[in-house]
């Protein structure tokens, strides 16, 4: 049985006086394939299947993107109507003035004429690859900020759509560098350093691991990491730390000597050291402050 096409209207989604919409959706066999008057951008959350695209079916998975002109004609499919093989998709609508206007204030980033050559291109030409899932807090933040409007939300979901976009660009030029063989730029190489080096910060890592895996000295490579995170590799390592920890405090009952495990440290007194002072006060402390801020205030109870 054919299934009919219809199209997506932009009116029929945005709230009054917003300019993005953002769902998260689990993507079911019932949805119909439709083109829409928008410009939409999918991230693949949980789970796999396919995304159609121009008639011809492209597997996806956690971490695939896809950047859809307007006019696209898509559809998500779960690979089984099995209810354990889920396919959870993020999607972010906004009107291309919208991104003309992203792009007339960040000229040098090229957005429109990058964005021409993903609309001249087959189906499929605005999808990446997102490995290390970059791209996927971002789609979190946009859908928390979207679903949770407050003051000022128009404003931020525009500030986070730019920051994704450009992010989305990155990352394509990176695989644009790895596929024709030319060498990142030493800058972006170093941000790609930096940004491993956050990834890996909650396990076993060391100065002389990092610069080893970069091929550089020791010595040269502190000095970059200095120049490039403005601090040292010791103390950008404790500070992911803490942060990881911080929030672990915060969301979790677990013990203070476990976290600190968790975290990469081997005892908790190095732990409740380098956290006072970071942060001002002990893990235990801070709990206790974050526990206290969540109660509510007498006026408050019923």
């Amino acid at each position: 049985m054919k299934r009919s096409r219809l199209t997506m209207k932009a009116s029929e989604l945005f709230r009054p006086g917003y300019r993005i919409f953002v769902n998260r959706i689990e993507e079911r066999f019932e949805t119909a394939l439709h083109e829409h008057d928008f410009i939409e951008l999918n991230y693949v959350a949980e789970g796999s299947g396919y995304q159609y695209l121009g008639g011809t079916a492209h597997p996806a998975g956690r971490g695939d993107f896809y950047a859809l002109p307007v006019g696209a004609s898509h559809v998500f499919r779960p690979y089984s109507a099995d209810k354990s093989r889920r396919l959870v998709v993020y999607n972010v609508v906004f009107q291309p003035e919208l991104l003309e206007e992203i792009a007339a204030a960040s000229p040098e980033l090229r957005l429109l004429e990058r964005w021409r050559d993903i609309e001249a291109g087959p189906p499929g030409a605005g999808h990446i690859r997102d490995a290390r899932l970059k791209l996927e807090p971002l789609f979190e933040r946009l859908h928390e900020e979207h679903a949770s409007p407050r003051a000022g939300t128009p404003a931020m979901l525009s500030a986070l759509l730019t920051l994704l976009l450009i992010e989305w660009l990155r990352l394509r030029e990176a695989d644009a560098s790895g596929g024709s063989g030319q060498e990142p730029s030493p800058i972006h190489a170093f941000a790609e350093t930096i940004e491993q080096v956050r990834e890996q910060a909650l396990g076993p890592i060391t100065l002389h691991e990092a610069a080893e895996r970069s091929g550089m000295s020791e010595r040269h490579f502190q000095r970059l990491f200095r120049r490039h995170a403005g601090q040292t590799f010791h103390r950008f390592v404790q500070r992911q730390r803490i942060a990881a920890a911080s929030e672990l405090l915060r969301a979790t009952e677990h013990k203070l000597d476990t976290i600190a495990g968790m975290v990469g440290y081997r005892d908790i007194a190095s732990f409740s050291r380098v956290f006072k002072q970071i942060e001002g006060r002990t893990p235990g402390r801070y709990r206790s402050e974050a526990f206290n801020a969540k109660k509510p205030l007498p006026s408050e109870r019923g």
